[in-house]
């Protein structure tokens, strides 16, 4: 027999389950669906002849142009580099690495000081196709043309900026080195992102709200290193965090009919904070459950450059972006929100490829944190 403190103690605690509340469990006859974020990369779209002028070289040949520029003579700059096999370098190469920016004559660190370092010129994709968006409502022979949807006027110039590194180079089926590696290493670190939408029936079409989420918790893992189906989230309180879009479903495609804003907290050496405006998305819905499409918008250039100068010579070295190229390319490249008092463009058009899983978000009150 249960006693009456026992009964009490149940009670609670079922009322406390209730108010907690699944996400997917809305009000009304509408139906939620709710996942998590498994991938989030670049939206590479890679393909012979977008990159007429070359593949950018590798950091240890732009070393040389670079030292060449502040003006290190040809013989010190061939002895400084004799140092560096293979990615790892002597301690007095790293140094002249790291140190190979010139302020009135004086070598300075490249990574604190971008335009310290002369601009020798990333090549960009001059490419027909790009995944992504008409953000600006215009349509230029400088735009792409999305290669699933058909979209024109599509605005990506983060892709255009640095899409001719080869650690960026990628495929919808094959992810960009660059991003595979920042998002892999760092998803185990960071809040779990999470996804929910909102449709009276997913099998038909009509319209769908769309939410986004920062979790308290991070992802989980299968046996397979796949971030785990099914598990649950509780979405984090703090209405910073906190993001909807309305949208549509056709034929199985969710898409943003009225372009929004996303905000969403991050890892430092990945984002530190997705801030994103004009924000549109196609998602497929798949058959298994999961989603997969991609998100675009216009995102602080900046942020973007932080997370390659965040990991400095490591980035460098290891996984092939020169940094101080990186830089002028996103800040000439920057095509949105002009600083009023420059005149320089602050923000970038971006298109970001996303893969989710289901999950159960769960949401709690701030009190309850």
């Amino acid at each position: 027999m249960i006693s009456k403190t026992s009964l009490r103690r149940l009670t609670a605690a079922l009322a406390g389950g209730v108010a907690l509340g699944l996400v997917s469990q809305a009000a009304s006859a509408a139906q939620t669906k709710s996942f998590v974020v498994g991938w989030f990369l670049q939206a590479a779209h890679s393909y012979d002849g977008d990159c007429p002028d070359g593949i950018n070289a590798l950091p240890e040949d732009m070393f040389r142009e670079e030292f060449k520029g502040v003006g290190v003579p040809h013989d010190e700059v061939e002895k400084i580099m004799s140092g560096f096999k293979g990615g790892i370098s002597t301690p007095a190469t790293m140094s002249a690495i790291i140190n190979r920016g010139r302020v009135d004559g004086k070598p300075v660190n490249a990574y604190n000081y971008p335009t310290s370092v002369p601009d020798i010129g990333f090549h960009e994709v001059k490419g027909k196709f790009a995944y992504g968006f008409n953000l600006d409502g215009k349509q230029t022979a400088n735009n792409y043309e999305d290669p699933d949807s058909g979209e024109k006027g599509v605005d990506n110039n983060y892709w255009r900026a640095m899409g001719c590194n080869i650690n960026h180079r990628g495929t919808k089926t094959e992810r960009p080195t660059e991003w595979d590696l920042h998002w892999d290493n760092n998803r185990d670190k960071m809040p779990a992102w999470l996804i929910s939408m909102t449709a009276e029936d997913f099998t038909k079409d009509g319209p769908v709200t769309v939410h986004f989420y920062k979790a308290l918790e991070r992802i989980t893992r299968d046996a397979n290193g796949y971030v785990r189906a099914d598990s649950t989230y509780r979405i984090d309180p703090d209405p910073r965090w906190q993001n909807t879009l309305n949208g549509q479903i056709k034929n199985g495609v969710v898409t943003v009919t009225d372009p929004g804003e996303v905000h969403l907290s991050g890892d430092p050496y990945m984002l530190t904070e997705l801030d994103m405006s004009r924000a549109q998305l196609r998602f497929q819905l798949n058959e298994d459950g999961s989603i997969e499409g991609v998100l675009g918008g216009y995102i602080p250039w900046r942020r973007v450059f932080f997370v390659y100068g965040s990991s400095g010579y490591s980035e460098e070295t290891m996984i092939g972006t020169d940094l101080p190229g990186a830089y002028y390319a996103l800040r000439r490249h920057a095509d949105a929100y002009p600083d009023p008092k420059t005149g320089e463009n602050t923000a970038i058009s971006t298109a970001w490829r996303i893969v989710a899983v289901p999950a159960y978000a769960v949401r709690v009150e701030a009190s309850a944190q």
